[in-house]
C-alpha cells in the first residue's frame, strides 16, 4: 500500500500512480486546469485504481450536464471492475458508493457518504472537497460549514494542503455571514497556498457582501494568482466586474465581459451564469449590452430540458429572456414546475418548486407584468437557497425582485428592502443607494418608477 499527501493509504499499484494522484489532489484543490491531465496520468500508470475512477465520476457530476451522466456511470463501472481485480480500502469504497448514490439522484446522501470518511480520516481532502462541492450545489450552507469546522483543526500550517482547506473554511464561513473570520482565514489561505483560487474567491465574497468596493478591486485586479485555474478564472473576473459595476464603471465592465468572462465562449453552466447574471445587472442599470445576449441564448437554448441543476436552469432562462426568447424560457419554467411535483430526487423537487416560481417571475418581468413578477419572485425568495450557488450569485434574483417592486409601484416595499440591503453592506451599495435616493425624492407613478432602473449607472463611465 502507498500513501497520499495526507498520509492516507491508497490502493495504487506503483509510485508513478501515487505521484500522479498527489498531483491530482493538489490540482483539484487549486481548481487547476491541469486536473484532468493529472488524473489521466494517474490512470495511465494504474488503470485498475478504483478510487481514481470514482473520483473522475464525481467530478463529472459536478459539471451538471445531462450528457455527462453516462460517462460518470462508466466511471462507476470501471471502479467496480477495478475492485474485482484488487482489494481497496474501506475509505476508497465509500467514494465509489458516493458516486453510485449521486448517480441515483441522491446527492445529499452522496455528500453524507463522503463526510463519513472524514470521521475517521479527517485529512482526506478528496472527500472534503467533493462533499464541499455537493453541499454548495444544494445550498446546504450550515452543513458545509459544520464539516469544515470539524476537519480544519486537523490541518496545521505544515500540511501541504492546509492553505486550500483554509480557503474552503473561509468560503463556508462567508456564506453563513461570519465575515471577519472568513476574511482572516481566506487571506491566510492564499498566504499558505498562493494557487488557492477558492480562498481568494472567498475573500472577494466577503468584500462584496460588506460593500468594500475599492478593497475588492485591489484584491482581484491582478489575475496572475489564478492564471493556472480552469474556467473558474472567468468567475474571478465576474467578481471583479461586480466591483467595477458598483463604481459605475460600465465601460470597464463590458470590457471585462468581452475580454475575460466570455473570452472563451464555453457552454459550461457556470460560465453562462456569469455572463447572464452580469448582462442582467447591466440591463437593470439601463446599459445597452448590444448583441451579447444572443451568444448566451444560443447555448442556453440547447439546455432547455437539461434538468440537472436548478441554478443552471434559471440562468439559462435569464439568457433566453435577455435575447427575447420568452417561449424557451417559459418551457424551462414549465419543466421546473413539473419536476417540483414528480421528480424522483427529493433535492430536485425541493429546488424546482422555488425555481419554477422564480422562472415564471422572470418571464413576467420580461413581458412587462411587473406586479405579477413581484408576486412570483417574492414567493420564491425564501426558498431560493435550495437552488445552490452563493449569496452573491443568487443576488441576481433579489435584484429582479426589487426591480419588479419599483416598476410595479410598490415603492414602500422596495424602499424597505433597499434600506435593509444598504445596512447589510455597511451603507455602501450603489444599486440600493441610487434607487433609494430616487424613491425618497418622491418620484411616483409608472414612468418615474421605470426611470429608477433606467438612468443611474448608465450615466457613469
Amino acid at each position: 500500500m502507498f500513501e497520499d499527501l495526507s498520509g492516507d493509504r491508497i490502493s495504487v499499484a506503483n509510485e508513478a500512480a501515487r505521484l500522479g494522484w498527489n498531483d491530482t489532489l493538489e490540482a483539484l484543490m487549486a481548481h487547476a486546469a491541469a486536473t484532468p491531465e493529472h488524473l489521466g496520468r494517474t490512470l495511465a500508470a494504474d488503470p485498475d485504481f478504483a478510487l481514481a475512477h470514482a473520483a473522475k465520476g464525481l467530478m463529472l457530476l459536478t459539471l451538471a450536464r445531462a450528457e455527462l451522466t453516462g460517462p460518470a456511470r462508466h466511471c462507476l463501472d470501471h471502479a467496480r471492475m477495478a475492485m474485482a481485480q484488487r482489494e481497496i480500502t474501506p475509505r476508497e469504497l465509500r467514494v465509489v458508493e458516493a458516486l453510485e448514490l449521486w448517480l441515483g439522484d441522491k446527492p445529499r446522501l452522496a455528500a453524507l457518504k463522503l463526510e463519513s470518511i472524514l470521521e475517521t480520516h479527517p485529512r482526506d481532502v478528496l472527500a472534503l472537497k467533493l462533499s464541499h462541492a455537493i453541499r454548495f450545489m444544494l445550498g446546504d450552507q450550515a452543513e458545509m460549514l459544520a464539516k469544515l469546522e470539524a476537519v480544519a483543526p486537523h490541518f496545521d500550517d505544515r500540511h501541504p494542503l492546509a492553505g486550500y482547506v483554509s480557503g474552503c473554511h473561509a468560503f463556508a464561513l462567508e456564506e453563513r455571514g461570519f465575515y471577519a473570520e472568513a476574511e482572516r482565514k481566506g487571506r491566510r489561505a492564499v498566504e499558505l497556498a498562493p494557487r488557492d483560487a477558492w480562498g481568494r474567491h472567498a475573500v472577494a465574497h466577503v468584500l462584496e457582501m460588506t460593500g468594500r468596493v475599492d478593497d475588492g478591486i485591489a484584491w482581484l485586479d491582478d489575475g496572475r494568482h489564478w492564471a493556472h485555474a480552469n474556467n473558474f478564472r472567468f468567475h474571478m473576473v465576474w467578481h471583479l466586474a461586480l466591483f467595477r459595476l458598483e463604481r459605475g464603471e460600465t465601460r470597464e465592465v463590458l470590457r471585462l465581459y468581452d475580454d475575460g468572462i466570455r473570452a472563451e465562449r464555453t457552454d459550461d453552466y457556470r460560465d453562462i451564469a456569469n455572463g447572464a447574471a452580469l448582462l442582467a445587472r447591466l440591463s437593470y442599470a439601463g446599459v445597452d449590452v448590444g448583441t451579447r445576449w444572443d451568444e448566451l441564448a444560443d447555448l442556453a437554448g440547447k439546455r432547455v430540458t437539461d434538468g440537472r441543476l436548478v441554478f443552471a436552469d434559471l440562468h439559462y432562462a435569464v439568457a433566453l429572456l435577455g435575447a427575447g426568447r420568452a417561449d424557451m424560457a417559459g418551457a424551462i419554467a414549465d419543466h421546473l414546475a413539473q419536476d417540483g411535483l414528480v421528480h424522483r430526487s427529493v433535492e430536485r423537487r425541493e429546488a424546482s418548486r422555488s425555481g419554477a416560481l422564480a422562472a415564471y417571475g422572470l418571464v413576467a418581468f420580461q413581458a412587462g407584468d411587473y406586479q405579477e413578477a413581484a408576486r412570483l419572485l417574492g414567493a420564491a425568495r425564501s426558498g431560493l437557497i435550495s437552488i445552490g450557488g452563493s449569496h452573491a450569485q443568487r443576488d441576481l434574483f433579489e435584484q429582479a425582485y426589487i426591480e419588479s417592486l419599483v416598476r410595479s409601484g410598490a415603492h414602500d416595499r422596495a424602499a424597505h428592502i433597499l434600506t435593509e440591503r444598504l445596512a447589510r453592506r455597511g451603507g455602501d451599495n450603489l444599486f440600493a443607494s441610487r434607487r433609494l435616493a430616487r424613491l425618497r425624492a418622491g418620484q411616483t407613478g409608472r414612468v418615474a418608477a421605470l426611470g429608477v432602473a433606467a438612468t443611474p449607472l448608465a450615466l457613469a463611465h
